[in-house]
């Protein structure tokens, strides 16, 4: 076996030219597979880490050897944001909604199609939580990525809707395949005078404790849901389970195009499950629909600018899914036969009428969404600007499966920069802290103010190096929340720590460095959030932490008391 295979690859093309090569002249290749397609970047990783244990490339220093496995790592955006994200699916259920454009599909969750790539490794597991868990972190693991810190998502439509016993072993089963991922950690665990630890005999808050310690550390937890929904008793439900983020299906802020979309539900309801979700201490991501039936190009960017010119919204994060028409919908009917069925509002009867509605040309699909973006805060996250669903699947509407790359396109036509903290957030970079300052945005809700802090580089378009959300809310909720367990530590002049994050190159834990994990970022943003709390004069911060994140905080002094980490001012 050759030494210094490794040597020369630098680059992307460097490494093309070294999966050749061993495709071409080596007979490595088939310890890992029996076809003749060159490796992946996963099967060089384990290549390169074995080469690495035999002494067969010694003539790499640390930096090298460093710089390799990042080059080797695949969708490095993955962990630049300082985790890792996993979806895992639930099991095919109903809904309690009856939208049109919705897709119902055999066998899979409403709303989700099985060539989907989240849903098809959901279907491949049969749905099992524990599977899809452990299949990841493998796939992660063999892709070059840390799995110390994993932010979990719960997907399949009204997550609230399931049984509760469905969700809870749901949650645990998530926790257990954290917790049991790597063997070694598993045997050195302990809770109480348990001995020869079995994870599937503890509980839910068992397996959240061992999780604090584990290897693999959930520090994020999602679901999704109706904003119709969202009362404190289902809050209170959540924080049991360890969820710290809700995605709640928005799509339009118009109560005549939610209407004639079949959502059952309003904007002003919208906005009271907003408030009760920042009163509990959540953060929140909105599921936006341009290009819905009945709205057009300036409705769909003037519901992105009263998303911020009222105190009823302000969202945290924002996923944008352009309508698209799909098989199996309602809308897929009434768009195919011109037909849709009115209701008479004096005789109460149905009467057909010609349905004339006509998706956005690819062209005028950017437009929109590039004005739609002009609207968002430097507080709001754009997490993702189309759903991956397959072309096949699509009958009208754009088949762009690149959309956000187009839009970014028209922004830097037109020299725009985009404000949101996905476009600013720092990446796979070497930083220097004295580059950054401390920049504070104020907003008001309806019942609370809101503080976002972050770090940026003001001579770098406002890279955004960490930040953390700061809830003050009056005293307006206090009596409905001292009625659950899980919430009443939010009441008496409680500040609310929402969402701490700081961005760069994930670490793992323990690792030192001087990306922008390392250099204190999340220590002091939260001092200053302490220090505006306590000139409010506020007794104490509450942080809704994720549970592999709470050693964390417990090193900033805050202590758990039943789900949030408090610390006394």
């Amino acid at each position: 076996m050759l030494k210094n295979i490794f040597e020369k690859v630098y680059t992307e093309r460097d490494l093309g030219k070294l999966k050749n090569f061993i495709a071409r002249d080596f007979n490595l290749y088939s310890f890992y597979s029996t076809n003749s397609r060159t490796p992946t970047n996963a099967e060089l990783s384990i290549l390169f880490e074995k080469r690495l244990q035999g002494n067969l490339e010694n003539n790499l220093n640390e930096k090298r050897i460093q710089d390799l496995k990042q080059l080797l790592k695949n969708s490095k955006v993955r962990s630049n944001s300082g985790v890792v994200t996993i979806s895992v699916l639930t099991k095919p259920y109903p809904c309690p909604g009856r939208c049109i454009y919705c897709p119902t599909e055999v066998k899979m969750p409403k709303s989700y199609l099985s060539q989907e790539p989240v849903a098809a490794r959901g279907l491949a597991n049969n749905f099992d939580p524990f599977k899809q868990m452990h299949s990841r972190l493998k796939s992660l693991e063999l892709n070059g990525h840390p799995i110390d810190k994993l932010e979990v998502i719960v997907i399949g439509g009204t997550f609230d809707y399931y049984e509760k016993s469905y969700q809870e072993f749901f949650m645990q089963e998530i926790f257990r395949a954290a917790n049991e991922y790597n063997f070694e950690a598993k045997k050195k665990l302990e809770i109480k005078n348990k001995s020869n630890l079995d994870l599937n005999s503890l509980t839910l808050l068992e397996l959240q404790k061992i999780n604090e310690t584990a290897k693999c550390r959930i520090v994020g937890l999602s679901v999704e849901t109706r904003p119709d929904w969202i009362n404190f008793e289902e809050l209170n439900w959540l924080r049991y389970l360890g969820v710290t983020k809700i995605e709640i299906g928005v799509q339009h802020l118009d109560n005549q195009v939610l209407d004639f979309n079949g959502r059952d539900m309003t904007r002003e309801k919208i906005a009271e499950a907003t408030e009760l979700m920042r009163a509990a201490g959540f953060k929140f991501v909105y599921h936006m629909m341009p290009n819905l039936p009945e709205s057009n190009a300036e409705m769909d960017v003037q519901m992105f600018k009263d998303l911020y010119n009222t105190k009823d919204f302000h969202p945290d994060m924002l996923k944008i899914y352009p309508c698209v028409i799909l098989k199996t919908t309602l809308l897929y009917k009434m768009f195919t036969r011109k037909i849709q069925k009115v209701k008479n509002l004096i005789t109460g009867e149905y009467q057909e009428k010609e349905f004339s509605y006509q998706p956005y040309t690819d062209e005028k699909l950017i437009k929109v969404l590039a004005g739609c973006e002009r609207e968002v805060k430097n507080y709001t996250r754009i997490i993702r600007m189309i759903r991956d669903i397959p072309a096949t699947y699509i009958l009208a509407s754009s088949k762009k499966s690149n959309l956000r790359e187009l839009v970014d396109a028209f922004h830097k036509k037109e020299n725009f920069f985009q404000q949101d903290i996905r476009a600013r957030q720092i990446r796979d970079t070497e930083v220097n802290l004295e580059d950054f300052s401390l920049r504070q945005t104020i907003y008001q809700t309806n019942h609370g103010k809101e503080y976002f802090l972050e770090y940026i580089n003001i001579q770098d378009k406002d890279k955004i190096a960490g930040f953390v959300r700061l809830r003050l809310q009056d005293d307006f909720f206090d009596s409905e929340l001292s009625k659950y367990e899980n919430l009443k530590n939010l009441t008496d002049k409680t500040a609310v720590i929402r969402e701490l994050h700081v961005y760069g190159k994930l670490k793992k834990i323990g690792e030192e460095g001087n990306q922008v994990q390392h250099l204190g970022f999340g220590k002091k943003l939260m001092l200053a959030a302490e220090k505006i709390a306590k000139e409010n004069n506020y007794k104490k911060i509450a942080v809704i932490s994720g549970v592999g994140v709470r050693k964390y905080y417990e090193k900033l002094g805050y202590h758990l008391e039943n789900t949030y980490m408090v610390k006394y001012l």
